[in-house]
């Protein structure tokens, strides 16, 4: 099983989404998947 990516991680994806980057670009950069990221962004969304 593999380890739980960090907060910090999490917290970088979503600020560079957020600066206008492709969601395609950031996954290759930060080598996470497309689903994670969108996970990352729906809980965003949610909590704030």
């Amino acid at each position: 099983m593999s380890a739980p990516y960090s907060y910090d991680l999490r917290k970088e994806a979503i600020e560079v989404i957020k600066r206008g980057y492709k969601k395609v670009n950031v996954c290759g950069l930060l080598k996470i998947s497309r689903n994670t990221l969108d996970l990352w962004l729906k809980r965003d969304k949610e909590t704030g």
